[in-house]
C-alpha cells in the first residue's frame, strides 16, 4: 500500500535537474546525489553551456553556482528571467559562501532558494522536490486559468450571439413593415464593413478603425433604420412623393431610434455596441456641409460610423426598388456619390467607396430582393 509521502516522492520522479558547477567534483557529488533521489541530473561545466542546454531542452529546475568564471551564477539566472522559455523554471542557488550580500543578490535575480555547501543530501533533495512540486503546482494552476478563462469566453460569445440575434430580429421587424426593403439591413451591414476595411487599407483613420470599431460598424449598421418601427404606415408606404410634413415625421426615426438605444445604454454605460448604435441610428442621415437632419451636424463632429453607414445605406436604397420608384442603376448611383463628395459624403468614405464601386454592384446582383427580380 503507498501512503501520502510515497505518492509525493513519486510525482517528482524522473524530474530533468540542470547542475551548473565548475567542479567536477562536486557535479559528481550532485550527480549521485539526485540519481539517488530519483531525479534526472544533467551537468555542465560554465554557464554559456548551461544556456546552450536549456533552450534546446528545457529542464525542470536548476542548481546553479554562485561564483564561476566568465559568467557567473547570478548573470546565468538573470538570462533565464530573460528568456520566455526558461523564466519559470525554479533556479536554487548552491555555493560555498555565506555571506549575506551574495544571497540577496540571487533572489533579486530571480533565485527561489539558496544552499550552502558543504550541504547535506536530504536536505538538497528536499529542497529540490519542494521547489518542483511548488512549479508543478503554478503550472496546474495556469492551466486551470486558462481552460476557465476559454470557457468564460466562450459563455459571453454565446450569449453575446443571442443578444445579437434578437436586436438583429428586432430590427428585421422594422423593417418587415415595408415589403419592398428586402435585405437591405443584410447589404447596408456588408457594404459598411467593406468600406471600413477600405478606408484602413488606404490609411485613413487608421487609430479608429480597429478590428474592433469594423466589428461593431458591421453589427451596428443593421440598427440604422431601428426608429422606422415608429413611422406610421400611411407614410412609410405611401406610394407617391412624401409632403413637407409628413417628411418632417419620417425624420423622426432617427431620433427615435437614438433614444431607444440610448435607453439601453443608460444600464450598460461601457457598452461599445449600444454607443455606436445609438450614434449610427442618430446621424446616418447627417451630410458632410451640415444641411442633414436630425441634428445638422457638419464634417467630423458626425460620427465616422455613421458617415460610413451613410453611404452605403445611401447607394443600397438607391439601387433598390421602392413603392414610390424604381431602381436607379448601379453606374448613375455611383455618379451621384461622386457628386456628392465633400457635401453629402465624408470625402474619406467616398474615397474607399471609389475602389470598391465593382465589389458594391457584385454584392449588390448576389443579394437581390424578390422585388428586383419580379
Amino acid at each position: 500500500m503507498i501512503d501520502g509521502r510515497d505518492k509525493l516522492e513519486d510525482d517528482v520522479q524522473g524530474s530533468k535537474i540542470l547542475m551548473v558547477d565548475d567542479s567536477p567534483d562536486n557535479l559528481r557529488l550532485l550527480t549521485a546525489v539526485l540519481k539517488r533521489g530519483g531525479l534526472v541530473p544533467r551537468p555542465v561545466t560554465s554557464g554559456r553551456q548551461a544556456i546552450k542546454a536549456a533552450q534546446a531542452d528545457p529542464p525542470d529546475l536548476v542548481l546553479l553556482d554562485v561564483r564561476m568564471p566568465e559568467m557567473s551564477g547570478v548573470e546565468v539566472c538573470l538570462h533565464f528571467k530573460q528568456d520566455e522559455r526558461l523564466c519559470g523554471i525554479p533556479v536554487i542557488f548552491i555555493s560555498g559562501l555565506q555571506g549575506s550580500d551574495d544571497k540577496v543578490e540571487g533572489f533579486r535575480a530571480g533565485g527561489v532558494d539558496f544552499v550552502s555547501k558543504p550541504f547535506q543530501e536530504e536536505v538538497v533533495l528536499a529542497r529540490i522536490k519542494t521547489h518542483l512540486r511548488l512549479r508543478r503546482l503554478q503550472l496546474a494552476l495556469v492551466s486551470q486559468n486558462a481552460q476557465l478563462e476559454q470557457r468564460i469566453a466562450e459563455q459571453v460569445k454565446t450569449v453575446t450571439a443571442s443578444h445579437l440575434a434578437t436586436i438583429f430580429a428586432l430590427a428585421k421587424l422594422a423593417e418587415a413593415r415595408d415589403d419592398d426593403t428586402g435585405q437591405h439591413i443584410e447589404r447596408v451591414r456588408a457594404f459598411s464593413r467593406m468600406l471600413g476595411e477600405r478606408m484602413r487599407e488606404l490609411g485613413l483613420h487608421v487609430t479608429e478603425l480597429t478590428s474592433a470599431f469594423i466589428e461593431n460598424l458591421y453589427l451596428t449598421a443593421s440598427l440604422h433604420d431601428i426608429g422606422k418601427v415608429g413611422t406610421p404606415d400611411a407614410i412609410l408606404l405611401k406610394p407617391g412623393k412624401l409632403s413637407p410634413n409628413e417628411f418632417e415625421e419620417m425624420r423622426k426615426h432617427c431620433a427615435l431610434g437614438a433614444r431607444t438605444l440610448a435607453a439601453v445604454l443608460e444600464h450598460h454605460p461601457d457598452n461599445q455596441f449600444l454607443r455606436m448604435g445609438a450614434e449610427v441610428a442618430r446621424s446616418h442621415h447627417e451630410w458632410w456641409d451640415g444641411t442633414g437632419y436630425p441634428d445638422g451636424l457638419q464634417g467630423a463632429a458626425i460620427p465616422l460610423a455613421a458617415r460610413i453607414v451613410a453611404l452605403a445605406d445611401f447607394y443600397d436604397a438607391l439601387t433598390s426598388k421602392r413603392c414610390y420608384r424604381p431602381a436607379i442603376s448601379h453606374e448613375d448611383t455611383c455618379r451621384m456619390v461622386q457628386v456628392g463628395n465633400g457635401t453629402h459624403f465624408d470625402p474619406d468614405v467616398a474615397t474607399a467607396f471609389a475602389g470598391l464601386e465593382g465589389e458594391f454592384r457584385r454584392l449588390r446582383q448576389e443579394m437581390q430582393d424578390r422585388s428586383d427580380l419580379g
